[in-house]
Protein backbone atom coordinates (compact mmCIF):
# COMPACT_ATOMS: atom_id res chain seq x y z
CA UNK A 1 0.00 0.00 0.00
CA UNK A 2 1.46 3.37 -0.66
CA UNK A 3 0.70 6.32 1.58
CA UNK A 4 2.21 9.83 2.04
CA UNK A 5 4.45 10.26 5.62
CA UNK A 6 4.07 14.03 6.86
CA UNK A 7 7.43 14.95 8.96
CA UNK A 8 6.59 18.38 10.95
CA UNK A 9 9.45 19.59 12.83
CA UNK A 10 8.26 22.72 15.30
CA UNK A 11 10.54 24.51 17.20
CA UNK A 12 8.73 26.34 20.12
CA UNK A 13 10.28 29.14 21.45
CA UNK A 14 11.17 29.55 25.11
CA UNK A 15 8.14 28.63 27.54
CA UNK A 16 6.26 27.67 24.96
CA UNK A 17 6.05 24.25 24.26
CA UNK A 18 3.10 23.19 26.78
CA UNK A 19 1.20 25.99 24.91
CA UNK A 20 1.57 23.96 21.87
CA UNK A 21 1.07 20.51 23.24
CA UNK A 22 -2.15 21.57 24.89
CA UNK A 23 -3.67 23.75 21.68
CA UNK A 24 -2.23 20.52 19.38
CA UNK A 25 -4.78 18.21 21.44
CA UNK A 26 -7.83 19.65 19.17
CA UNK A 27 -5.98 19.49 15.74
CA UNK A 28 -5.10 15.74 16.53
CA UNK A 29 -8.84 14.44 17.65
CA UNK A 30 -10.28 15.98 14.37
CA UNK A 31 -7.64 15.24 12.20
CA UNK A 32 -8.01 11.46 12.74
CA UNK A 33 -12.09 12.07 12.03
CA UNK A 34 -10.59 12.94 8.93
CA UNK A 35 -11.27 10.61 5.25
CA UNK A 36 -7.80 9.52 4.14
CA UNK A 37 -6.25 9.79 7.65
CA UNK A 38 -4.04 7.29 8.81
CA UNK A 39 -1.95 8.20 11.84
CA UNK A 40 -1.24 11.39 13.47
CA UNK A 41 0.72 11.29 16.25
CA UNK A 42 2.68 14.15 18.06
CA UNK A 43 5.91 13.40 19.82
CA UNK A 44 7.80 14.86 22.30
CA UNK A 45 11.67 15.29 21.70
CA UNK A 46 13.65 14.14 24.91
CA UNK A 47 16.65 16.02 23.60
CA UNK A 48 15.97 19.32 22.83
CA UNK A 49 13.18 20.90 22.93
CA UNK A 50 10.99 19.96 19.39
CA UNK A 51 8.03 18.73 18.56
CA UNK A 52 7.45 16.49 15.77
CA UNK A 53 3.65 16.03 14.25
CA UNK A 54 4.12 12.01 12.62
CA UNK A 55 1.16 11.77 10.14
CA UNK A 56 0.15 9.27 7.41
CA UNK A 57 -2.38 10.09 4.99
CA UNK A 58 -3.46 8.04 1.94
CA UNK A 59 -3.25 10.30 -0.97
CA UNK A 60 -2.13 13.52 -1.17
CA UNK A 61 -5.10 15.55 -1.67
CA UNK A 62 -5.62 13.74 1.73
CA UNK A 63 -2.82 15.65 2.79
CA UNK A 64 -3.88 18.91 1.31
CA UNK A 65 -7.87 18.66 2.12
CA UNK A 66 -6.27 18.14 6.11
CA UNK A 67 -4.02 21.79 5.00
CA UNK A 68 -7.19 23.67 4.20
CA UNK A 69 -9.36 22.58 7.37
CA UNK A 70 -10.83 24.72 9.67
CA UNK A 71 -8.98 23.20 12.42
CA UNK A 72 -5.66 23.10 10.82
CA UNK A 73 -5.53 26.48 10.36
CA UNK A 74 -7.04 27.41 13.77
CA UNK A 75 -4.28 25.63 15.13
CA UNK A 76 -2.00 27.39 12.76
CA UNK A 77 -3.13 30.96 14.01
CA UNK A 78 -3.03 30.32 17.99
CA UNK A 79 0.20 28.81 17.23
CA UNK A 80 2.17 31.35 15.13
CA UNK A 81 3.61 33.33 17.95
CA UNK A 82 4.47 30.44 20.02
CA UNK A 83 6.51 28.24 17.48
CA UNK A 84 10.48 29.72 16.32
CA UNK A 85 10.53 27.61 13.13
CA UNK A 86 9.38 24.45 11.66
CA UNK A 87 11.01 21.53 9.71
CA UNK A 88 8.50 19.87 6.99
CA UNK A 89 9.04 17.04 4.98
CA UNK A 90 6.78 15.40 2.88
CA UNK A 91 7.66 12.03 1.65
CA UNK A 92 5.82 9.21 -0.75
CA UNK A 93 5.74 6.29 0.73
CA UNK A 94 5.57 2.33 0.50
CA UNK A 95 4.91 0.22 2.89
CA UNK A 96 7.22 -3.15 2.76
CA UNK A 97 6.77 -6.75 4.84
CA UNK A 98 10.16 -7.62 6.70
Amino acid sequence: MDFIVVLAKVYPKNGCKDSIIEISEELIEKTHEEDGNIDYQLLISLNDNTLTFVEKWKTLDDLKKHMASPHFQSFNEETKDFVEKTDIQVIGAEELNL
